[in-house]
């Protein structure tokens, strides 16, 4: 009964985690070639703008799966609490 939840969470893990890397990857290739400004001195993170349009897309991709994942998750706690309730009738 849970198995969709698992797998479609472990899918969309490994997806993440893919987007992530990649994201890594394009932000420094881009970082060492100059074409991403340096952090501000109020801030040691890079702002949505200064990301190149690789980083950007990677970076969405990641978070939409990691988001994704969360969803799965609590989709499937709740279905097993659900089944729990109905079960116990």
């Amino acid at each position: 009964m849970f198995a969709p939840f698992w797998l479609l969470g472990i899918a969309a893990l490994v997806g993440a985690v893919w987007h992530f890397i990649h994201f890594a990857i394009v932000h420094a290739r881009a970082q060492a070639a100059g074409h991403v400004p340096r952090t501000s001195f109020f801030s040691r993170r890079l702002q949505w703008h200064e990301l190149s349009d690789d980083g950007r897309h990677h970076l969405r991709r990641a978070l939409i799966a990691f988001g994704a994942f969360f969803g799965l998750c609590l989709g499937g706690i709740a279905v097993g609490v659900v089944a729990a309730f109905v079960m116990r009738v």
